[in-house]
């Protein structure tokens, strides 16, 4: 276990854009929240008050809803952000400075060093992020309590329980979008180990097979199917129904794309297990 804790400060410690690009987006938060407390009227024209007694239409909870999906929706794609230009580039790091050979000497082995690393990842990484979402829905739950009448946009963040509730749900969320990134994280670990700019060949690697079946056949097949697979972990995090995202794909497709996923998991173990 202090193996697990001490592999993780370090991947923590290399890896400083996880902590700040998210403070930097939370400073933004903070810029904005402080600008709407002070002015009544942008207030009032960017949320609009409550009318008929205070009671809340349809159309004030779809534009509640957008306004939470929006929170979810930001943080969700900055994780996985911070996820794809991480996996790339955390074992093809350690291969360029050599520092290979220094936990070859470890008794750290190679499973326990991938998982380490999609820990890191997959579940690090989003606890991070879902901090924005705890501290947007207080700076809202703050604005709303300061108000003389009920913001209409703002109908669902009337209590402090409902911004745990929603930091919770947020987390599971991510939880789910991270089973989904699993086997692109594993093709990016991969493949990082055996090129240099492995982002960029990943990216043309999968335009290249979606375009020319297209291009030489007229079949669209293999373009749907990546369509299905990499929107995946965004279906769970927007989507009312996260759990819809895997039907909605197609059996087959996440059959297909699980497989993928166990092909360069032991790829990337076999690779890890060579030095050059």
């Amino acid at each position: 276990m202090r193996s697990v804790v001490a592999m993780l400060r370090k991947e923590w410690l290399e890896n400083p854009l996880v902590l700040r690009l998210p403070l930097f987006m939370l400073a933004c938060g903070a810029l904005l929240f402080i600008s709407l407390m002070s002015n009544t009227t942008l207030q009032h024209n960017m949320f609009f008050e409550m009318s008929l007694g205070g009671d809340v239409s349809d159309i004030h909870k779809e534009l509640g809803d957008d306004v939470n999906m929006l929170i979810t929706g930001g943080a969700g794609l900055l994780s996985m952000l911070l996820a794809i230009q991480y996996f790339p580039r955390t074992l093809r790091k350690e291969r360029a400075e050599g520092s290979i050979m220094f936990w070859r000497s470890m008794p750290v082995s190679d499973l326990k060093t991938h998982l380490v690393k999609l820990t890191f990842g997959l579940l690090v990484i989003p606890l991070v992020c879902s901090g924005l979402v705890l501290a947007a829905d207080f700076m809202l739950w703050l604005l709303n309590i300061s108000t003389d009448q009920q913001l209409a946009l703002l109908y669902r963040q009337t209590s402090l329980g409902y911004v745990l509730l929603h930091w919770v749900e947020f987390l599971a969320r991510m939880a789910l979008a991270g089973v989904l990134m699993l086997p692109l994280a594993l093709c990016a670990m991969a493949i990082s180990q055996k090129v240099n700019s492995p982002l960029v060949i990943l990216f043309i690697a999968i335009y290249v097979l979606r375009w020319m079946p297209i291009a030489m056949f007229g079949y669209y097949g293999v373009d749907q199917f990546f369509s299905a697979v990499l929107y995946l972990p965004l279906h769970a995090i927007i989507a009312s129904n996260p759990f819809s995202a895997i039907p909605e794909a197609g059996l087959a497709n996440v059959g297909i794309y699980a497989f993928i996923g166990i092909l360069a998991w032991t790829a990337s173990l076999k690779f890890s297990r060579t030095i050059q």
